[in-house]
Formats: C-alpha cells, sequence, structure tokens
C-alpha cells in the first residue's frame, strides 16, 4: 500500500529520456512505497500568458502533502522560474534533492557518469584496436562534462595513450565545427571519437559523412545518453543507454535517505549499446529495436487517426454547463488510452470573470468536477490534491498539469498511468488540456451570459432580441378565452436575411392579435381574439410578401388550444411548444439517441441537480408522457428509476470516500428530505447508511 507521495517537479516531458528519467523514479518509488506525483508544464517561450499559466501547476507542490520533492533541476530552461522554486523549497523545509544542482538544504544528485565512458573507450581499444581516441565532451568546467571526460582520460592513460580533449556545448554546434576541422585538414583525422552526448556523436556521424568521410571506415564514433536518434542514423550509433534510469533512481535512494527511509535500491543500469558506428556488427538487434519502436510510433498514430474525426474542440466548447461538460469529457474518454483515469479539478473561484479572475496559485478548496469514478461534483481541499489519493490504494504514477486560458487560472488536470513510459506531454496530450481549459472558459462565459440575460428578461416585459413580448409579458396578457397559436416557420428562415423580415411581420401582424411572443429559432406564438387560424396565418404571409419573402400558408406549422379557467398558462404553451416540435420535425426512436445518451451523462455527472421530467423533456423537444416512453425504450429503465440509481451511486461514494453526515450527502445527492433519502437508500442497499459506511471502512 502506498505510504506517501513524492513530487517531481519537471519543466516537460518530450521524449523516450525523460520518460525513462521518470520510469526511474516511479519504480524506485514503488518499492519502497510512495506514490511518484509529476507537477510539468510545457514550454512556450514566446507566449508569456500561456508559459504563465503552465508554470502555475507548480504552485500545487507548495500547497499539498507531499513527503519529499525531486527536482529535475538539469532541464529547466527558465533561470528565474528555477531559482523561485529553489528558493521556496529551502524555506519550507520539506525534503528535497536536485538533479545535478544543489542549494541550501536540497541536495544536489551529481552521478558518476565516468564509469560508462571509460568502459566504451575500453572496448575501442581492446575489442577494436584504435589508438588515436579523441573526446568530445560538454563545456569547459560543467561537472557533467569534465565527469564523462575523466573516464575517457582515465582509460588513455591505463594504455598509456595521448589524450585529448575537445570541450565543446553537448550539442550539435560543437560536433559540426569538429567534423568541419577534421575534413579540412585543420586536425588530423583520429581513428575515432568519444562524444559525451548522442546529440554530438549522431551530428558528427552525419557531418562527416557529408564531407565523404566514411564512418567507421575511416573514423569510428560512440555517444553517451542511449536516445532514440542514435538508431535512425546510418550507422547506428554506439552509445551509453540506462544512464536517465539509474539518475531517477538514484534521486529517490537520495530523497529516501534524507526522509529517513532506509531502502536498498539498485541504481546502477547503464548499459552499453553497441552499435555499427564503432566498428561492431550487431545489425539483427538494432533492426528488433527499431522494429518495436516503429511499432509502437505506428500502433499510437493508427489510434489517434480516428481522433481526427471526433470534433473534439468544438464539443467541448459546446457546453454551457459544468454536467454538459463532464458528460462530453466522458464522451472524449478515449482520446487519453494510454492513461487509467482523468480527473479535472477547477478552483472553487473558477467562475469569476475580468478582471477579478485568478491569475496565479489555486484555491484553498477544490471542485472535482470529472472523474469516471465520482458522479457528481466534490468539493475538498487543496492540500489533498485528490480524493482518491486518500483512500488506501497502492504506489502510483500520477501527472498534473495546469488547466488555464491564456492567464486565467482555471485549475489542474491528474492523469494516472500504470507505467511512466505510457505518458508523454506532446501535442495531443497538450491540445486535448488545452481544449479542456477553452471548453470551461466557454462554459464561465456562456453561463454569466445566460445569468445576465435570464435576469433581465425577469425584469422585462419584452424579448430583448426581437422586440416581441417575453415570456413573462405574453403570459400575464392572456385571459381565460384567449386562443393561443404557436406557429413555426421552415428551417432556411432562420438566416438573418430571412428572420429579420419575419419578425417585423410577425410585429405587424400585431395589430390583429391580442400579443405576439418568440419561443426560439423560428417558432413564434400569437393570443388570438377574432381571427381563425386560416385567417391568420394568410395574414402573416401576406405581410410577409410584402417584404420581399415568400412563404406558403402550406409551409407554416401551427397549433392552437383556447385557454381554459384555472389553467396553468407558462405550462400550457410548454406542452403546446412540444407538440408543435413534434409535429415541424417528427422523428422516430433512432433520433434521439445521442440526445437521450447525452442527457443520460449529465445525469450521471450531476445527479444531485434538481432534476424533474418536465425540465428532461423540454431539453429533449419532447413531451412529457412521450419522453417517459421514449427513455425507457431506450436505456431498459424509466427515468425516475434511473435518477435514483445515479443518486444512490453518488450517495454511496461519499459514504466510502468522506466523513461528510447523512444529512449532508442526502443534500448532495440532491434529497431536499433526509427521511426520503435513507428510506430509498435501505430499499437500494439493504441497509442504513451508517452501516453501509462501516461496512466499507472496516470498522
Amino acid at each position: 500500500m502506498s505510504v506517501g507521495r513524492i513530487a517531481v517537479i519537471m519543466p516537460a516531458v518530450y521524449d523516450e529520456l525523460d520518460r525513462e528519467f521518470l520510469s526511474g523514479i516511479h519504480n524506485a518509488a514503488r518499492g519502497i512505497g510512495y506514490d511518484t506525483l509529476v507537477f510539468t508544464g510545457v514550454s512556450a517561450e514566446n507566449d508569456k500568458a500561456y508559459t504563465k499559466g503552465e508554470d502555475n501547476i507548480y504552485e500545487l507542490v507548495f500547497s499539498a502533502d507531499i513527503d519529499g520533492v525531486i527536482i529535475a533541476a538539469n532541464r529547466f530552461r527558465d533561470m528565474n522560474l528555477k531559482n523561485g522554486i529553489f528558493r521556496r523549497l529551502d524555506a519550507m523545509g520539506i525534503p528535497a534533492v536536485a538533479i545535478e544542482e544543489g542549494r541550501g538544504n536540497i541536495n544536489g544528485i551529481f552521478p558518476d557518469q565516468s564509469g560508462s565512458i571509460a568502459k566504451i573507450t575500453e572496448h575501442l581499444i581492446s575489442v577494436h584496436g584504435y589508438r588515436d581516441i579523441i573526446c568530445l565532451t560538454g563545456p569547459q568546467g560543467n561537472r557533467e562534462a569534465e565527469n564523462r571526460a575523466d573516464g575517457y582520460t582515465y582509460i588513455m592513460k591505463k594504455h598509456r595513450l595521448d589524450s585529448s580533449v575537445i570541450y565543446g556545448d553537448f550539442w550539435r554546434n560543437s560536433a559540426a565545427e569538429l567534423a568541419k576541422n577534421i575534413a579540412e585538414g585543420k586536425r588530423p583525422l583520429p581513428e575515432a571519437v568519444v562524444c559525451t552526448s548522442d546529440i554530438m556523436a549522431v551530428v558528427l556521424c552525419e557531418k562527416l559523412m557529408e564531407y565523404g568521410i566514411k564512418v567507421p571506415d575511416e573514423i569510428a564514433v560512440t555517444g553517451y545518453d542511449g536516445s532514440i536518434y542514435t538508431m535512425l542514423t546510418r550507422p547506428s550509433v554506439t552509445t551509453v543507454c540506462g544512464g536517465e534510469r539509474s539518475l531517477g533512481m538514484l534521486a529517490v535512494k537520495a530523497l529516501a535517505e534524507k526522509m529517513g527511509i532506509t531502502c536498498d535500491i539498485d541504481c546502477n543500469k547503464q548499459h552499453i549499446r553497441y552499435c555499427g558506428s564503432c566498428g561492431c556488427n550487431n545489425n539483427k538487434a538494432e533492426k528488433e529495436y527499431l522494429l518495436r519502436y516503429t511499432e509502437k510510433i505506428v500502433h499510437r498514430q493508427l489510434e489517434r487517426k480516428s481522433f481526427m474525426y471526433s470534433n473534439y474542440i468544438a464539443k467541448m466548447s459546446d457546453c454551457e454547463s459544468v454536467p454538459k461538460f463532464a458528460a462530453v469529457l466522458d464522451s472524449l474518454r478515449y482520446m487519453l488510452p494510454e492513461c487509467r483515469a482523468i480527473n479535472v479539478c477547477v478552483c472553487e473561484d473558477w467562475r469569476v470573470e475580468n478582471p477579478e479572475y485568478r491569475k496565479s496559485g489555486f484555491s484553498e478548496n477544490m471542485q472535482l468536477i470529472y472523474s469516471e469514478e465520482q458522479p457528481g461534483q466534490l468539493d475538498f481541499p487543496l492540500h489533498k490534491l485528490l480524493p482518491c489519493l486518500n483512500l488506501p490504494h497502492e504506489p502510483q504514477f500520477w501527472v498534473f498539469s495546469s488547466v488555464h486560458y491564456s492567464d486565467r487560472i482555471i485549475g489542474y488536470i491528474a492523469t494516472l498511468y500504470d507505467e511512466a513510459e505510457n505518458f508523454a506531454a506532446d501535442e495531443h496530450y497538450t491540445g486535448w488540456c488545452d481544449a479542456v481549459a477553452n471548453g470551461l472558459d466557454i462554459v464561465i462565459k456562456k453561463s454569466n451570459t445566460e445569468y445576465i440575460w435570464q435576469k433581465l428578461e425577469e425584469k422585462n416585459m419584452s424579448d430583448i432580441y426581437t422586440g416581441l413580448q417575453s415570456r413573462r409579458g405574453f403570459v400575464s396578457k392572456i385571459i381565460t378565452g384567449d386562443s393561443i397559436m404557436l406557429f413555426s416557420f421552415p428551417k432556411r428562415y432562420l438566416n438573418t436575411p430571412y428572420f429579420v423580415p419575419i419578425v417585423s411581420a410577425v410585429l405587424r401582424s400585431d395589430d390583429c392579435t391580442n400579443t405576439a411572443i418568440y419561443l426560439g429559432e423560428t417558432v413564434f406564438g400569437v393570443s388570438l381574439k377574432k381571427h381563425s387560424v386560416d385567417d391568420f396565418a394568410e395574414s402573416l404571409c401576406r405581410s410577409i410578401s410584402e417584404l420581399g419573402i415568400y412563404v406558403a400558408v402550406s409551409e407554416i406549422d401551427a397549433v392552437i388550444d383556447e385557454i381554459a379557467p384555472d389553467t396553468d398558462i407558462d405550462g400550457h404553451i410548454t406542452e403546446m411548444y412540444f407538440s408543435l416540435a413534434e409535429k415541424s420535425n417528427p422523428r422516430g426512436t433512432e433520433a434521439y439517441s445521442e440526445i437521450f445518451s447525452n442527457l443520460r451523462k449529465e445525469m450521471k455527472y450531476s445527479p444531485q441537480s434538481n432534476w424533474s421530467i418536465s425540465e428532461a423533456a423540454l431539453r429533449t423537444g419532447l413531451s412529457g408522457s412521450h419522453f417517459q416512453r421514449l427513455y425507457k425504450k431506450h436505456f431498459g429503465v424509466s427515468f425516475t428509476e434511473d435518477l435514483i440509481t445515479f443518486r444512490m451511486d453518488r450517495a454511496t461514494y461519499l459514504l466510502r470516500n468522506t466523513s461528510m453526515s447523512v444529512q449532508r450527502i442526502a443534500e448532495e445527492c440532491g434529497y431536499t428530505n433526509s427521511a426520503h433519502f435513507m428510506r430509498q437508500f435501505r430499499e437500494r442497499e439493504g441497509m442504513s447508511a451508517g452501516k453501509y459506511r462501516k461496512a466499507e471502512n472496516n470498522e
């Protein structure tokens, strides 16, 4: 079982070496019973607002219950950001180690990398018989560069050979310059070059061959890192592998000692991959390695080919509420097949609009708005990070990424993986996270806009969009004996060039009616005093034709009914609206499949909402009775039974995972009467809520 949490602060996870480093950490942490929690962002140096939003994820480390921290200091390019992290961690006094850099109470991890370079140099001398060997390493004075070069120097002295160390940049430029100097005769052609990074070795091979110097026939080259690039050049480059995995394990071992944990972690995972660049013939092994890697890439590409047609950005941007957004996320869950679980958490003040919205940090309390295992929203303290992390579980590997829209801080996404190798912050993952942030930003805007319009409509007797009566104004003018007529035009008249004249014609028709209302899309209503339906429809069509648009009476669908005494006029209008919708656009059961599925998902992720048959029917554009028939036909269970099931699912989850009182849980599940909740719970589970909690928690 997991006994604690180790945080990894890392600026980006791009390639195989990054995942190898995290894999070393996770395997070692799992061995001592700790979760690995990776806090990572994406570099976007040309967009300061975006980068600031990404970097906000590191604030979680300073607010959460963490037992120890590993900083991948050697991977940071933003020195100000790195320095700030060091200062704050040092001030906190939390056990922490940093890769290849130490400050204050934070120990630096400086692995001895000379042994592997010594081994590869020995191979060149003892196996291939090379004597004239030079070493290309990183910047002079750089600890890593000097340490690796020491291994080369040691072996050369051991064999009483002259050594020559060339200091470079660990990158392309120094390798390209060395190749040029050799080709132009400024430096004698050696028998072999020991490069202390793969990128220098790969570039050196490519440039030498461009100059007509054959590798390894005329010069042998080796690298260090074990990156995939060494397998993609011809010949493949002999290199040191497993260094990043060893480094990750070494970091956990050092951190464990600092945390007072006695452990025996074998950190020696380095080995040499002998390939053609040194003169070894290892074609079969090279082909097998490339085949496995290619299969992995092709499989991922085939998976993601289907994502091209998911339209996930548009779907996430078309939500006006959190339950609908959660339902959409659920339908798009397949787009991150590598992860076992996804949690989306937002700050409690995430809906605050400009300019007061949050630009840094996180709120003391967070809201879990999406998780496959958690029905409905759940509030929890920030320091707990995720509700599920506080339950008994085996050591896990979680990745935390920022959810932000430009500089607006919304929250964070947490994804769970079986192995560290399954995660990559590639364009697909970052695009998905950006789509989540964009969708939530639109939820904010839509919900705030809807609230404003709702308040305006409550105060206005006329519709703000059209100038016709608002629903409130329309209902207030209708009296017993009036006939209400709802009518709709074909959808093609929804476009602005047609719609505006139609509204104008309806306004003019107000002369022969008591009042007129706009109900959305191309649906209008009037209350008639003296005119029959046919007379009104003909009069309306004439008015529209005078404005240059020709609509036949037969194209107008209508329903009409007389208001009887004691009628709920507003509810009656709703029923008429459903009838008109079914008349204008009759659809079979299958046509409602997607609508019903989305509605059901919203119920699942928001069972505590005030759901009712009339509201659900309104969402689907059906009458109440028709809605109930179709719902049961779709799912084999009634709407009411389904809602109770979702509420009970949420109740059992809260009983297992929170310390809320039963009365509070009843409220969180949408029950205004706790006695009613307890009765339904006993009927479903065969025991009281209190006994269920004790049984689940082994009390």
